[in-house]
């Protein structure tokens, strides 16, 4: 019996993430009860209306023959529209599922009760994030049948889908390390949640405002100089270029829509160029493989700080 008690610690070291008492605790709480299955029955149901709003509209198109063209551009509106909505509901869920995660429990005066406990503070933190990433994972994967429609319709190709499906992917596991890292960092519900939601809104909104006024600022000094814009010194076209491509791959949505710009294009999926003049062309790597190293590089930096952060509070 002493043995056992003595060995109980290292047992509980030894768990594996996917046994990790606090993940099955908020799983099971989360998926028990009603509101887990009136989310996805919404999230399908506003899916499912939006692509029959798409059907009413490219329905005169189709005609009575098999008009392929006028089913490739269905196939490629439900595609977007799916994408966007997939997009806007990862970022203003996401960040609620995790930005009370360590804050809540200091209001509710609990997190005591869980410093008593054997868990680490690695445990901790891991179990409260990847319960709202699995369950955003949940709303992701339910809707992959609707993508599949596209798929089916001939208006985009399996690679769109992947490239689609890993940036949706990459932004959960960014805005959901975003709100673990802020509920650790602040005791304050209100505080870390607004922070989380702000974090979403400048990564949708607010890198392409500052890639506008960039870009217009660099034509501004380009106009202000004699001749045309091809005139000016090489390394200034390329600054603005490399500049504008930076911040593309910075954002979800841009990222996104360069990407499927490129392929249309014909270019590939690792490599993009863009020509500057009649004899000139600038390479790039692809906005999707930017985006998906960067925010999950942050993502892995994010966690490790709210480990540390929870750690430090244990003392």
């Amino acid at each position: 019996m002493k043995l056992a008690v003595l060995s109980t610690p290292r047992r509980m070291e030894s768990l594996a993430f996917w046994k990790n008492p606090i993940l099955v605790k908020e799983i099971r709480t989360r998926m028990r009860g009603n509101r887990a299955f009136v989310l996805l029955t919404a999230h399908l149901l506003i899916l499912g209306l939006a692509m029959l709003l798409v059907f009413l509209v490219f329905r005169s198109s189709f005609g009575s023959g098999a008009n392929l063209e006028a089913r490739g551009s269905f196939g490629k509106a439900v595609f977007g529209l799916l994408v966007w909505m997939e997009l806007v509901m990862i970022s203003f869920t996401a960040p609620a599922l995790t930005s009370g995660a360590i804050s809540l429990e200091r209001e509710r005066q609990t997190f005591d009760l869980l410093k008593v406990t054997l868990l680490k503070a690695r445990s901790l933190a891991l179990g409260k994030y990847l319960s709202g990433l699995v369950f955003i994972f949940l709303l992701l994967v339910t809707s992959l049948p609707l993508f599949s429609l596209a798929f089916i319709l001939g208006g985009v190709v399996l690679e769109e889908i992947v490239i689609a499906v890993l940036i949706l992917a990459t932004s959960a596991i960014t805005f959901c390390a975003i709100g673990l890292f802020f509920s650790s960092l602040f005791a304050r519900s209100l505080v870390s949640t607004v922070l989380s939601y702000a974090f979403a809104i400048f990564s949708n909104f607010g890198i392409p405002l500052l890639m506008l006024f960039g870009i217009t600022l660099f034509g501004v000094l380009i106009n202000s100089r004699p001749g045309s814009p091809m005139d000016v010194p090489t390394v200034w076209t390329l600054v603005l270029v490399y500049f504008g491509w930076l911040v593309i791959s910075l954002t979800p949505l841009a990222t996104i829509v360069a990407t499927e710009v490129a392929l249309l294009d014909g270019q590939g999926a690792w490599v993009a160029h863009l020509p500057l003049g009649s004899n000139t062309e600038v390479f790039f790597i692809s906005p999707w493989v930017v985006y998906v190293s960067f925010y999950l590089l942050l993502s892995l930096a994010l966690i490790w700080m709210s480990i540390k952060l929870v750690a430090r509070a244990e003392r």
